[in-house]
């Protein structure tokens, strides 16, 4: 499979309040930890960094020494704007695409959602929901409790093939805001396949989301 690795962090942390990825986990940075994963699960792979434009001196600088073969390029103005500039930047028949604040994804969870993909347009690692669910009106009211057996919170990584990302992106309205690929792909009837995380891989987007992964990183063996 020709196969390129996409890592998405182009966004500038307002709720984290600063760069997320730089913070630190264990001796090494959210980002680099992410990269670390990636490369583990794929070593041959193509890889891009899409980071802030304001940080793209930092972060080439910071890289390039774990990743002599990453290639770092700026984000734009939203998440779906920098993961197409990342999968524009690569040249390959199938993108992995991880965001870049979860930094404990396994490895093996990487290639299990590439082996997923078989002959799908999409596979994405999710997690099974554990709560339950409810359905509210705009008052904040409960009007329903939704059924979970089969509902799964979609994670990263992402992955597609390049050409149903490109026929996504000219059939849909990339005027409004999407919140991952997989949904853009869905609403083009393509076929999204899941696969289950094996191991905890929240996003870091709260300074106390940044605590779970260190504690979460601590408890790993």
């Amino acid at each position: 499979m020709n196969l390129a690795l996409v890592c998405v962090g182009g966004g500038r942390g307002e709720r984290f309040g600063g760069d997320k990825l730089a913070a630190d986990v264990a001796g090494r940075t959210v980002l680099q930890r992410s990269l670390a994963a990636l490369r583990e699960a794929f070593p041959e792979a193509p890889i891009v960094a899409v980071v802030p434009p304001e940080r793209l001196g930092f972060w080439a600088a910071r890289l390039e020494d774990d990743f002599p073969s990453l290639r770092c390029i700026a984000g734009g103005e939203r998440r779906q704007d920098s993961v197409r500039r990342g999968v524009e930047a690569v040249t390959a028949e199938v993108v992995a695409i991880h965001d870049a604040a979860r930094p404990l994804v396994d490895p093996v969870d990487v290639r299990r959602a590439v082996a997923a993909l078989g002959g799908a347009d999409g596979s994405i690692l999710v997690a099974r929901v554990a709560d339950t669910v409810k359905r509210v009106d705009g008052r904040g009211r409960v009007v329903a409790t939704v059924d979970r057996v089969r509902l799964r919170a979609a994670q990263t990584p992402q992955v597609f093939r390049v050409v149903a990302l490109e026929s996504a992106w000219r059939r849909c309205d990339l005027g409004r805001e999407w919140t991952d690929e997989s949904a853009l792909l869905e609403a083009c009837g393509l076929q999204v396949m899941t696969v289950e995380a094996s191991r905890p891989n929240p996003k870091v987007t709260t300074p106390a989301d940044l605590e779970l992964v260190r504690r979460l990183m601590g408890a790993s063996p």
